[in-house]
C-alpha cells in the first residue's frame, strides 16, 4: 500500500509517494508560485507529484490516494482551504474536489503543522503514541494536535493554532496576528531577534558581542543562540527569556490537553539539547504536579514530516 503526499509550501511544493512504513519510495520538488494564483499551484503540485510517482516506478491507478498539507486554514471535512498563508489568492478553495478530479485519486486535506504532527506521530518520534502535541518553531510558531491518533481539526479549521495562545497581559509584545502577548512573539524567530535588537539599543557600553554581529550583518536567531552557547552574557539573557517563553507555552497545553508528549519541531531546534533542557527544566518548575514529567523531546523527521503525514492521512484511511 503507498500513497503520495503532497507539503504545499509557501516558497516550495514537497512531494513524496510513502509506503506503509513512512519510507517515501519516490520525491519530488517545485517551486511554489505564490503569487500567481491557484490554478498556477495546482499545476505545480502535479508536476511534483508526477515526479514523485515516476520516481517510484508506478502509476497513479496504483496509489492508494494521496494527502495534502496547505499553510493556512482547512475545513477537512469539507475539502476546503479557507485561506492560505502567503498564497495569493486562495480564499475558499474546494482543493480537495480540484486535485481529486486532476489527480483521479481520493484526496484528503489538512493544514500542514496538523499534517507534521501526524507524520511524527505515526512515522517519527511519537510512534505509538495515541496523544501529543507538536510545536513547529520557525520564524513564528505553530502547531499540531494529535488525540486518539487523529487530527484536532476544531469547529473552524483553528486546532493547533498554540503558537496564538497568550502568556503575557501586563505590556504585552504585538504578534504577527495583530494581536498581544502570543507565545509566538517571544519564541518565534522574529521574537528572538526583535528581543536581541532591543537589547542591544540597552547595552549602551557594547559589551555584547551581538554588536559586531549586528554591524557586520543582518541578526538573526541562530546569531544569539551560538553567542550564548559561546557565553555571551546578554545572548544568554535572551536565549533563557525565550526557553521562559517556550516553557510556558507548553504548560498552558499540559494543562489544557495532558498529551503524553511535546514535540518541538523546526528551525529554532537546531540551538540543539541545551536549549531542550532549559526548556524542559522551565516546564517542570512550572507545570503542575501531575503534568511535569510529560516528555518534551525534539522531532525526528525534519522537513519530511509534512509530506509524510500528508501520505498518512490516506493511508490511515
Amino acid at each position: 500500500m503507498m500513497a503520495l503526499g503532497i507539503d504545499l509550501g509557501g516558497t516550495s511544493i514537497k512531494t513524496a509517494v510513502v509506503d506503509i512504513t513512512g519510507a517515501p519510495v519516490g520525491e519530488g520538488k517545485e517551486k511554489t508560485p505564490a503569487e500567481d494564483g491557484v490554478e498556477a499551484c495546482v499545476e505545480a503540485m502535479l508536476a511534483a507529484a508526477g515526479e514523485a510517482i515516476n520516481m517510484a516506478g508506478l502509476r497513479r491507478e496504483q496509489l492508494t490516494g494521496a494527502g495534502i498539507g496547505v499553510p493556512g486554514v482547512v475545513l477537512p471535512a469539507k475539502g476546503l482551504v479557507v485561506e492560505a498563508t502567503n498564497l495569493t489568492g486562495w480564499v475558499n478553495v474546494p482543493l480537495r474536489d480540484i486535485m481529486s478530479r486532476r489527480l483521479g485519486l481520493r484526496v484528503e486535506l489538512a493544514n500542514d503543522a496538523n499534517a507534521a504532527a501526524l507524520g511524527e506521530a505515526r512515522f517519527g518520534a511519537g510512534r505509538n503514541v495515541k496523544n501529543l502535541v507538536l510545536f513547529t518553531l520557525g520564524t513564528g510558531i505553530g502547531g499540531g494536535i494529535i488525540i486518539n491518533g487523529d487530527i484536532l481539526v476544531g469547529a473552524n479549521g483553528m486546532g493547533g493554532e498554540i503558537g496564538h495562545t497568550l502568556i503575557e497581559m501586563s505590556r504585552p509584545r504585538p504578534c504577527g496576528c495583530e494581536r498581544f502577548g502570543c507565545v509566538e512573539a517571544y519564541a518565534g524567530a522574529l521574537g528572538i531577534v526583535k528581543r536581541a535588537h532591543e537589547a542591544l539599543a540597552e547595552d549602551w557600553r557594547k559589551h555584547s558581542a551581538l554588536h559586531e554581529v549586528a554591524e557586520r550583518e543582518k541578526l538573526e536567531a541562530h546569531h544569539v543562540f551560538d553567542l550564548a552557547w559561546d557565553g555571551d552574557f546578554l545572548a544568554k539573557e535572551i536565549i533563557a527569556k525565550t526557553a521562559h517563553a517556550l516553557a510556558a507555552g507548553i504548560t498552558n497545553i499540559l494543562h489544557t490537553l495532558d498529551p503524553e508528549l511535546v514535540l518541538l519541531a523546526g528551525g529554532i531546534t537546531k540551538a540543539g539539547p541545551r536549549f531542550l533542557e532549559q526548556v524542559r527544566s522551565m516546564v517542570g518548575e512550572m507545570a503542575l504536579r501531575q503534568v511535569r514529567d510529560t516528555r518534551v523531546e525534539y522531532a525526528l523527521l525534519g522537513d519530511k514530516a509534512g509530506v509524510t503525514g500528508a501520505a498518512a492521512m490516506v493511508l490511515a484511511a
